[in-house]
């Protein structure tokens, strides 16, 4: 069966003396918003897999900030007044979340961060993929298949997420040449503020744009529902998404998105990493996800072998 925990692992990590107080611990979870079915099914994940160590884990406590860097500040310092042993963060923003992550580092609790970078190394454990190759991939499948020559609008991330960078530099690295991108906005990661971008665009560049580039699934999901409204078809425009959420590969299956690419949430594999740090074992610094591209001529593949990481 494809697996989308297999990870590569890089930088092994020398393994920490066992903390002076054991278990059973409290493991604190900062996620940027909950209000999103893959930064849920995050936290989910890792609580499920927190029950399966009942007598090393008494308490699994997360919290949401609602998007919002300083509500996250405020819930990582409160985690920290708790008294909890170890805190796994996602973090909105890499510099914005700076304060965050001195105060844990201050307060020596280990960190395992999953999905979005923090500004310097202050982590036990960074799990997540690779934002730049998904980019590059996105990018030459594109190319190979839009041609070489087309327009395209891009519905970037939250600004200053590494994600969002990141996405963005690896697709127009692969797609120099004779293309042209009309507009940029950022929608935040999230279906509701894509659909009014793309009516916006429909009515600025209708007829001019070939492709539409959206930095997560959700995003390409909104704009789906706008052409759909507004009368194109399946395969009017290129487009391509990222996550590998179940309804984007039915949207690949109905002709809609002509690529994503899976991008795991890490939630479980933190969770099991959280507690090799607190025993002391050695952990690997950093974990790169595999993040396969998904297209019509293997959805069929991804679409069950893979649906309990996908959602």
């Amino acid at each position: 069966m494809l697996s989308m925990i297999s990870a590569v692992a890089l930088s092994i990590g020398v393994g920490a003396p066992a903390l002076a107080d054991g278990p059973p611990w409290t493991i604190g979870f900062s996620q940027d918003t909950m209000d999103h079915p893959w930064r849920a099914y995050m936290v989910t994940s890792a609580e499920a897999q927190a029950k399966k160590y009942p007598d090393e884990i008494k308490e699994f406590i997360f919290t949401d900030a609602g998007g919002s860097n300083e509500k996250q500040i405020a819930d990582v310092e409160d985690l920290i007044s708790r008294g909890v042993d170890l805190i796994m963060m996602s973090p909105r923003e890499a510099q914005a979340l700076v304060p965050a992550v001195n105060a844990i580092k201050k307060a020596g609790i280990p960190l395992v961060v999953l999905d979005r970078e923090i500004v310097g190394e202050d982590y036990d454990v960074f799990i997540g993929g690779n934002n730049l190759q998904i980019g590059e991939e996105l990018g030459k499948f594109t190319k190979a298949n839009a041609g070489d020559s087309f327009k395209y609008l891009e519905l970037e991330g939250i600004p200053g997420a590494t994600p969002t960078i990141q996405r963005h530099e690896g697709f127009t690295s692969q797609i120099e040449g004779k293309t042209e991108r009309l507009d940029a906005q950022p929608a935040n990661y999230d279906l509701a503020p894509a659909i009014p971008i793309v009516e916006d665009w429909l009515t600025k560049y209708k007829g001019q744009f070939d492709v539409i580039y959206a930095h997560n699934d959700p995003m390409i999901l909104g704009a789906i529902n706008v052409l759909k409204e507004a009368g194109y078809k399946p395969g009017d425009v290129f487009l391509v998404g990222v996550d590998g959420q179940r309804e984007a590969f039915e949207a690949i299956k109905e002709g809609w998105l002509q690529a994503t690419a899976i991008y795991a949430t890490g939630g479980a594999l933190g969770l099991d990493m959280a507690v090799r740090v607190l025993k002391g074992e050695p952990v690997p610094k950093r974990i790169i996800t595999e993040t396969p591209v998904i297209t019509k001529d293997n959805v069929d593949d991804f679409y069950d072998a893979n649906s309990q990481y996908v959602r």
